[in-house]
């Protein structure tokens, strides 16, 4: 434990939506970019497949931080190797919906 991050692989059709759009909603609905993180485990973070995509995310970030006249924590770095996790994570909202305070919303 400790030497990975726990994150989520979208894969997408750029034909319908941009990855800047992406990085929007990322950076809207996901307020742990700017704070510290406490672990590897749970940092923030956006991994990025090509140099046009880093560039486009530090350019998102300097945007976030010029706005909001705070430091963005968020973990930029190349896409390595992505691992599924174990099944009793995998659709947890769905599977744990009565238990979820945000009950059937990611379903």
């Amino acid at each position: 434990m400790g030497d990975h991050t726990e994150c989520i692989q979208v894969i997408y059709n750029p034909e319908e939506i941009k990855y800047d759009d992406l990085l929007e909603i990322m950076f809207k609905e996901h307020g742990g970019y700017l704070s510290k993180p406490y672990s590897v485990q749970y940092r923030s973070g956006v991994w990025y497949q090509d140099e046009n995509q880093k560039n486009v995310v530090d350019a998102k970030i300097k945007e976030i931080e010029q706005v909001t006249g705070r430091k963005v924590f968020t973990h930029v770095a190349p896409l390595g190797n992505f691992y599924m996790a174990e099944e009793y994570h995998q659709k947890y909202m769905e599977k744990n919906r009565a238990s979820s305070p945000f009950g059937g919303f990611f379903s």
